[in-house]
């Protein structure tokens, strides 16, 4: 009933390997997700697959979870391979490889009118990227924005790090930040930028419209370019002796407190 890929050689292996490359990922409009984890939620939003790769001690495993989209898949007309543990380990990325990676087509996103989101400014470390995308979605905001310096979120360490949060809640990359601001700007969303010189977090005004954060780089901060573009500007304030946050972790803080506004 599946295909059996035995050698390392396999030209479906060799496009797998390649999907670890951004650039093979944009040629190809596609990209990988390894694990039972990314797999349950990317079926559970019915996301179209191009192909899946299991060793048979996954399936044996995971029958009943498999077994409940194995229809919709072959019906679909999705191809599925069992392959040797030895060679999907080759081209896994995880220290402990659960024995499931699959390829799917990126995911489009279709334009929409977005009351809490935010905006990752040349963020580079995948995990944080990640991070932040799973809190976003977490505390209910409607949509993550990436500048195009911004990691990847097809990265493999995005993906992992966003918990299959990257399914849930739509997410753009822009090619101008500065300009997508302002066109927020011209629809009344309220610009909230993150900077030292900003006023403390906790002695801020209330909000009572849309509004967009914008988290920027892990070394810089936010540039000067962005900062101009900002309605307010907040802070984190630090008490004890670190210089500074992580990204990751200041953009769950000003997230969840900004929400608690509408909760």
């Amino acid at each position: 009933m599946f295909l059996e890929i035995t050698s390392k050689n396999n030209e479906q292996i060799k496009y797998l390997r390649k999907l670890s490359s951004k650039s093979f990922r944009d040629a190809e409009g596609a990209f990988v997700i390894e694990g039972t984890k990314l797999f349950q939620e990317a079926v559970k939003k019915r996301l179209q697959f191009k192909q899946v790769f299991m060793t048979s001690e996954w399936l044996k495993t995971n029958d009943a979870l498999f077994n409940e989209s194995m229809i919709e898949l072959v019906d679909n007309g999705v191809p599925i391979a069992i392959v040797a543990a030895s060679i999907l380990t080759s081209v896994s990325n995880l220290q402990k490889p659960e024995g499931i990676i699959c390829t799917l087509p990126k995911m489009s996103v279709q334009p929409g009118i977005f009351k809490r989101s935010i905006l990752l400014e040349d963020v580079q470390d995948p995990y944080n990227v990640g991070s932040i995308i799973r809190t976003a979605d977490a505390a209910g905001f409607d949509c993550v924005v990436t500048s195009n310096k911004t990691a990847d979120i097809y990265n493999e360490k995005v993906l992992r790090g966003s918990m299959g949060s990257i399914f849930h809640l739509p997410i753009y990359q822009v090619e101008s930040l500065p300009v997508y601001v302002k066109h927020l700007k011209e629809q009344l969303v309220t610009i909230i930028g993150t900077s030292l010189t900003g006023s403390s977090i906790w002695e801020r005004e209330p909000l009572t419209e849309s509004f967009a954060i914008i988290m920027g780089n892990e070394s810089r901060g936010m540039s000067d370019k962005m900062s101009e573009c900002c309605d307010v500007l907040l802070k984190i304030p630090i008490w004890g002796q670190a210089e500074s946050l992580n990204v990751a972790t200041a953009a769950g803080i000003i997230m969840y407190d900004l929400i608690r506004d509408f909760k």
